[in-house]
């Protein structure tokens, strides 16, 4: 099957500026409250975190499109055995340079080069929202999960009140500084929900996280967003437990159990 020129784009994008996402994520361990980027990282990290908190150390544990190899850095360091897959060669490189012990391979989504069965967790965090449709990428991912085991996913809401479906709608056709010259795909919680448990999983959840347009915040002024983060969290965190909102938050969070 022959790649979309869409998810060709996606790859590319994120090969030119494997450098950005690394310093984004150097922003994030120096302050989760510095951009809308690392807060929706903090906020999605709470979940994998509580999630994956009942595997002993030696799980399996794979990374589909570990980026820069943020989160395989963190579960190292936890005890868990890491491996990662990453299309895009600048940030493969930057991952391996950042877990020289662990498995980094190149890889599509679509046709993961790993056997059936391999991993107790499956992280696969924004990617699936650069895929015209995800149901092979998910058939994929329940297909690498151990029976018993865990893939926990992001979607791009839909309805999010950050209103990003409509920005994408205008920057994928037209480059605007500052974002993703890349069509995107968007869902919604009962959308995705179908889709995951057609791809293989028994059990689904999702979670909605980080409510609100604070984009606008963040470019009038970096420190002004971190204060109102910082405040408004306890509020965020409150609007997370309201199930019948969750589609209007910024990040749907979806823990899929095999």
């Amino acid at each position: 099957m022959a790649d979309s020129p869409n998810k060709l784009a996606a790859i590319r994008f994120h090969h030119e500026n494997a450098g950005l996402f690394e310093a984004r994520y150097h922003e994030f361990e120096a302050d989760p409250y510095g951009s809308t980027f690392t807060y929706g990282r903090r906020k999605v990290d709470a979940i994998i975190d509580s999630t994956l908190a009942h595997f002993p150390a030696g799980s399996a544990l794979l990374d589909v499109g570990c980026g820069t190899g943020f989160d395989l850095k963190r579960f190292t360091s936890r005890g868990f055995k890491v491996s990662g897959v990453e299309p895009a060669e600048a940030m493969r490189t930057l991952a391996q340079a950042n877990n020289p012990t662990a498995t980094i391979i190149p890889g599509d989504i679509e046709r993961l080069p790993l056997p059936d069965a391999s991993f107790d967790v499956v992280l696969c965090i924004e990617v699936i929202r650069y895929l015209g449709t995800p149901n092979l990428a998910l058939r994929e991912l329940a297909r690498v999960t151990k029976p018993g085991g865990v893939a926990v996913i992001t979607a791009a809401p839909l309805l999010s009140l950050n209103m990003y479906a409509l920005i994408n709608a205008v920057t994928s056709r037209i480059r605007v500084p500052g974002f993703a010259h890349v069509h995107q795909t968007f869902t919604t919680a009962a959308r995705v929900t179908a889709d995951i448990r057609s791809g293989g999983f028994a059990n689904v959840e999702v979670f909605g996280v980080f409510f609100g347009p604070w984009h606008v915040v963040g470019r009038i002024s970096r420190s002004a967003l971190a204060r109102a983060l910082r405040r408004f969290e306890p509020l965020d965190d409150w609007l997370g437990r309201r199930r019948p909102i969750r589609d209007l938050a910024n990040h749907l969070v979806i823990v899929a159990r095999r």
